[in-house]
């Protein structure tokens, strides 16, 4: 079965280019540009995954990852920020994400992550 993957970003050219790296490895992409629409997804969709930025203007990534957590305690949710900080690597590991990533996204790294968590 195709893997499905959540990708939540308020810049749609990451959300774009996640979109066409996945598709890649044969995983399905639902894309949302905001916390409001991630969640709206995630209950539509039931992603396997969910690559969830922490910055974006209607809720903050750390808040859409507690409200993920509680529908579904054992979804994997992997952070994307644009820059590498302890604070908020242990604050997103303390509600349950099980990884981040940096931007300027890597395409080593992401691939990495994807066969680690996806498939």
């Amino acid at each position: 079965m195709k893997k499905k993957i959540l990708v939540v970003d308020d810049e749609k050219e990451i959300v774009d280019f996640l979109e066409r790296f996945l598709s890649r490895f044969n995983i399905s992409v639902i894309k949302a540009t905001g916390g409001k629409e991630a969640i709206e997804s995630y209950r539509q969709n039931q992603p396997d995954c969910i690559f969830l930025d922490i910055q974006m203007p209607d809720k903050d990534g750390i808040t859409v990852l507690q409200e993920l957590k509680e529908l579904n305690p054992a979804i994997k949710v992997i952070m994307i920020t644009g820059k590498e900080e302890q604070e908020f690597y242990k604050k997103a590991k303390k509600y349950g994400a099980v990884d981040y990533i940096t931007k300027p996204l890597d395409l080593e790294e992401l691939r990495r992550k994807v066969e680690q968590y996806v498939v």
